[in-house]
């Protein structure tokens, strides 16, 4: 979620066009720290999109697959560094999916979006923190959706029919350029006379689910503590025939942290 977001894409199209994608093969039993998952086979692939530049240091997205090309957890990578040096604004770095990712999930893109002083709603999610976005249309789509005003309402307003969100969601008035309309779960605990340190966020746009989205304190990250929660699921999926996560995972293993989705499921 954002207000008024610097964009920042710098070398973006070099990423995507010139700049080659890496495949690391592994070999590992018993719980992978990297990812937050317990790996149960011989052998996993893992994936790595494009490295770009965030605060002081690095992100990129990681792919880990079964022997089977399934998906076992869609993450995101930051350094250490990357948790400093962010600037006073806030501010959106966009994260290539390897081309493995884009083929075994249904997600095209990821963003980080830094809110150093928070966002709406006020005595909510005011603390520093980061929306970490994984968006299932192209980032040109994203990019085209225009600010919420008399003219454009409608299609912010033009919510998914009943059964593609959970049913404890539900919309955040207005919505936000770039993004679209945000939904909250209102069993969520700082909904619910708790702190603010991580959630989860369904967004849509013009009748579509168009991202998943984490969101994590620059705390909780800070902390290195290892946090672990479902997603609540939907009844419906689009597009069908695809995996979708079924939890979210925040970790770190001294030098990286780590957000992930993981506990894939085929949806038909």
């Amino acid at each position: 979620m954002k207000s008024h977001s610097l964009i920042v894409l710098a070398l973006i199209v070099l990423f995507f066009s010139c700049k080659k994608e890496t495949a690391t093969y592994q070999s590992k039993t018993g719980n992978n720290s990297t990812t937050g998952i317990m790996l149960r086979n011989n052998e996993t692939r893992t994936y790595k999109g494009p490295e770009v530049m965030i605060g002081n240091g690095k992100g990129r997205s990681l792919i880990v697959l079964d022997e089977k090309g399934n998906p076992l957890s869609l993450t995101i990578e930051l350094n250490n560094e990357a948790l400093t040096g962010l600037p006073d604004e806030e501010t959106e770095y966009v994260l290539p999916l390897h081309r493995k990712a884009r083929e075994a999930t249904p997600f095209d893109h990821i963003t980080v979006n830094w809110n150093p002083h928070g966002h709406e709603p006020e005595h909510v999610y005011d603390l520093p923190h980061f929306d970490f976005h994984f968006y299932k249309v192209s980032l040109h789509e994203q990019q085209s959706i225009p600010p919420y005003g008399p003219a454009t309402a409608a299609l912010f307003d033009n919510f998914p029919p009943m059964g593609y969100l959970p049913a404890t969601y539900v919309p955040i008035p207005g919505g936000v350029p770039q993004m679209g309309k945000h939904w909250v779960d209102v069993t969520s605990p700082e909904l619910n006379g708790q702190p603010f340190t991580k959630t989860f966020i369904y967004g849509t746009y013009n009748g579509q689910v168009t991202f998943f989205e984490p969101m994590a304190t620059l705390a909780l990250l800070q902390s290195n503590a290892a946090s672990e929660a479902n997603i609540s699921q939907p009844q419906l999926f689009a597009p069908t025939g695809n995996f979708y996560p079924g939890a979210y995972r925040i970790d770190a293993d001294g030098g990286n942290h780590y957000i992930s989705l993981n506990n894939f499921t085929w949806q038909p």
